[in-house]
């Protein structure tokens, strides 16, 4: 084609026919800018859809990583939702003393261990690949992530910090550890025995210390390291229910930006 157009000018100034020359060698230039163009305009498409590509990646990977989170999320709650029922429980024994029994007041009490959420964590933000994404809303979302999960942890660590400097000390001290081991893993599900194939660890409960449920529901410490688990576990549950929300506007948001 270059070589068609190229004969022809050199016809055209052989001829000596300038203005013919001139339109023919203007004619040519726009030719070659629209070629240019629409090589860049090609490139550019390709370079976009590539782009969608990986963004729709991503998009699928977050939905999964937070669908993840989620139901880890609601497995974190439904453990403080016990540890909450059975101090409930346990408090209740203190008003009405009569209506405990002593396995009862152990299982309760074996229900108070900390637990904690632990997200999967992607690296868009820090690696700076969040700029792939066109939704500025869900970029936003994805920058705060970070700092609603540190409130939750935050919350969590009081918790774990309480059980291991009061909660757990004051028990060994008392002398019911061993009870509460063998009694909860006797109460254990025998689904998860059976997964597990292994039978009590614990040898049955202490022979050195018999306390009655009357000795525990007259001891004034255990009823505040109870009352305060049951604080610091709600106070955990509303922080989750708060990020729980989160999670679910941004599988909002994921689900109308996956094509």
């Amino acid at each position: 084609m270059i070589k068609f157009f190229r004969k022809i000018r050199q016809q055209l100034a052989y001829k000596n026919n300038v203005s013919k020359y001139f339109r023919y060698a203007i004619g040519e230039i726009l030719l070659v800018v629209i070629g240019i163009l629409i090589a860049l305009s090609i490139n550019n498409w390709n370079e976009q859809r590539k782009e969608n590509i990986e963004e729709q990646a991503i998009l699928k990977r977050l939905e999964k990583e937070f669908r993840s989170n989620k139901e880890q999320l609601l497995n974190k709650i439904e453990h403080r939702n016990d540890i909450i029922d059975n101090c409930t429980r346990l408090l209740e024994y203190y008003n009405e003393p009569d209506k405990a029994t002593l396995d009862s007041i152990l299982i309760y009490l074996s229900s108070i261990v900390p637990t904690t959420f632990d997200p999967i964590e992607n690296d868009l933000v820090s690696s700076g690949s969040i700029e792939i994404l066109k939704n500025e809303e869900l970029k936003q979302l994805l920058v705060n992530w970070s700092t609603d999960v540190i409130q939750l942890q935050e919350v969590e660590q009081m918790f774990m910090r309480f059980t291991e400097q009061n909660y757990m000390p004051h028990v060994i001290k008392k002398g019911i550890q061993r009870d509460i081991a063998y009694t909860s893993w006797k109460k254990s599900p025998a689904s998860l025995l059976e997964a597990k194939k292994i039978r009590n660890p614990v040898p049955g409960k202490s022979k050195l210390v018999t306390l009655t449920e009357i000795d525990f529901l007259s001891d004034p410490i255990i009823e505040s390291l109870i009352a305060h688990s049951l604080n610091l576990n709600r106070f955990n549950n509303e922080e989750s229910e708060t990020l729980m929300t989160r999670i679910n506007h941004i599988l909002q948001v994921l689900e109308t930006e996956i094509k």
